[in-house]
């Protein structure tokens, strides 16, 4: 289930929830991320979806339903990059970014940083 994960940011943020928890019920996700202001009908209603897509799994314990994570961060970070590359920027990743030097979202530092990366992996 690594390819083609699409989150918005808010379904993003409640599997980075259940990522830290481990798995948690809609009540444990919504006590995580009290500072969105989700009701626990709501969550409990993205969360459901996220099962459906295939990210979570859940049993039910007691009277709760109980979610865990199927997939990684890393596995929907690299979903998500390679669909923005590819739907952006035609899949060029060396235009993703030379638009983020340009813009000034990288600056010097972190493009000397980049460089050490890139050059450690050619060692």
């Amino acid at each position: 289930m690594t390819a083609n994960i699409k989150l918005s940011d808010q379904q993003y943020q409640l599997v980075q929830a259940l990522w830290k928890l481990g798995e948690g019920s809609a009540k444990d996700v919504q006590a995580k991320l009290d500072n969105l202001g989700l009701a626990h009908t709501t969550v409990g209603t993205i969360l459901s979806r996220l099962e459906k897509k295939g990210v979570l799994a859940s049993e039910t314990r007691g009277r709760e339903r109980v979610y865990r994570p199927l997939i990684s961060e890393g596995d929907v970070k690299r979903s998500m990059v390679s669909s923005l590359v590819s739907t952006l920027f035609k899949g060029d990743s060396k235009a993703l970014l030379a638009h983020l030097v340009n813009e000034g979202e990288i600056e010097k530092t972190e493009l000397d940083q980049i460089k050490q990366l890139i050059d450690g992996e050619n060692s």
